[in-house]
């Protein structure tokens, strides 16, 4: 059973819409289907969550308090010396 659905299209995009259904010998509502069928298919799934897709994948090192590469950019603008 097909379900009715009321949108809101610009006049210009109706128009050409309905001249493109009429040169596919359909109807609007057809055509407007097909073309939501084929983006549907073949729309990309959806992207897993950044905190799912690494959850478990990265482990914290243990630190000697020391930052090397800190120290090394506090060193090169002159920073930390007071």
């Amino acid at each position: 059973m097909k379900s009715r659905v009321t949108i809101t299209l610009d006049p210009e995009v109706v128009r050409k819409a309905k001249a493109v259904a009429r040169a596919r010998r359909t109807n609007l509502s057809a055509l407007v289907e097909d073309l939501l069928r084929q983006t549907t298919e073949h729309a990309a799934p959806p992207r897993p969550r950044f905190s799912r897709k690494w959850a478990g994948k990265l482990e914290l090192r243990e630190s000697d308090g020391q930052d090397e590469l800190l120290e090394a950019l506090k060193q090169r603008y002159g920073l930390g010396h007071e």
